[in-house]
């Protein structure tokens, strides 16, 4: 019989776990001691240390998809959901700095055996953004040569060229968030209306 509680305070010691040290430098022993259960128990619940964090894995990926699946900024121009949008992830993401450093951890850290068990949850992540995307656009006046397609790729473009270069690096710090939030959104604005308006004067 399986003790759900147990089950998901070792689940949650494992998120805190993976999240401070990822995949290859998380310890059972550690997720045993902060779960208060024996080391036995992680294994009878969840076979692994590479199961437990591919559960961990899709805990976050869960909560994400349920926060943001039902999103609609109808009531704003195209540009202003863009930036609401990227508000909302940043606030998620400090009110949640576990999910924010599995995430990020899980991008750039995961063994490649493993990737290939999150591809699928990823593209998840991935298609919900570009299904929030093509909604803002539904009613933009866009110019005859201009499919919403093309759209659709610059600005998922733009926004993993900004994070890859500017999250990558605070895996471990939760309040870099903040302080490079401004950063961001004002980069992200910028390139925004390049796509918007064009380069030529």
């Amino acid at each position: 019989m399986i003790d759900e509680t147990k089950k998901d305070k070792i689940l949650w010691a494992g998120l805190k776990e993976f999240s401070e040290h990822g995949f290859d430098k998380a310890s059972t022993d550690r997720i045993s001691k902060d779960a208060e259960v024996s080391k036995g128990l992680i294994f009878h619940y969840y076979g692994s240390k590479e199961n437990l964090y591919l559960f961990a894995v899709n805990k976050c990926i869960d909560d994400i998809l349920e926060e943001f699946n039902n999103v609609k900024f109808d009531d704003l121009e195209f540009i202003d959901a863009l930036i609401k949008m990227t508000e909302l992830k940043y606030s998620f993401f400090l009110k949640n700095p576990m999910h924010y450093r599995i995430l990020i951890k899980s991008f750039y850290n995961t063994p490649k055996k493993m990737m290939k068990k999150l591809e699928h949850r990823n593209s998840e992540l991935r298609q919900m953004g570009i299904n929030i995307i093509v909604d803002m656009i539904k009613d933009l006046p866009l110019k005859e040569d201009v499919l919403s397609s093309d759209i659709v790729t610059l600005v998922s473009s733009i926004t993993d060229t900004i994070e890859k270069r500017c999250l990558s690096h605070l895996a471990n710090d939760t309040e870099g968030i903040e302080k490079i939030y401004e950063v961001i959104k004002n980069e992200y604005i910028r390139l925004i209306n390049i796509v918007m308006y064009g380069i030529i004067a």
